[in-house]
């Protein structure tokens, strides 16, 4: 299993889609994490098994929300660079 390592960028995303998510239905934002950090858990375990999108960044999509999380694979760990909405252009994210 490899170690993951969320930057804090990545978290305040997260955080802040959770809070947009409440404003619209109670309990949305609840879901959306859940299903985010059940992703990670899935990238612990098996991360080579999602596509490269950007150089040496994979993606992962949720199932049920219009996210992608971006990650990097290291030798024994991963590191998550960002868990934004589809609609925003990824190239932005690296600047």
């Amino acid at each position: 299993m490899f170690r993951l390592e969320i930057r804090q960028s990545a978290q305040l995303m997260v955080e802040e889609a959770y809070w947009w998510y409440e404003q619209q239905l109670p309990g949305l934002g609840e879901r959306f994490v859940n299903e985010t950090y059940a992703s990670f858990e899935k990238l612990k375990q098996t991360p080579f098994y999602y596509s490269i999108s950007n150089e040496n960044y994979r993606q992962l999509l949720l199932k049920h929300f219009p996210y992608k999380i971006i990650f990097e694979i290291f030798e024994d760990h991963v590191i998550v660079f960002a868990v934004y909405h589809t609609s925003q252009h990824q190239d932005k994210l690296f600047e």
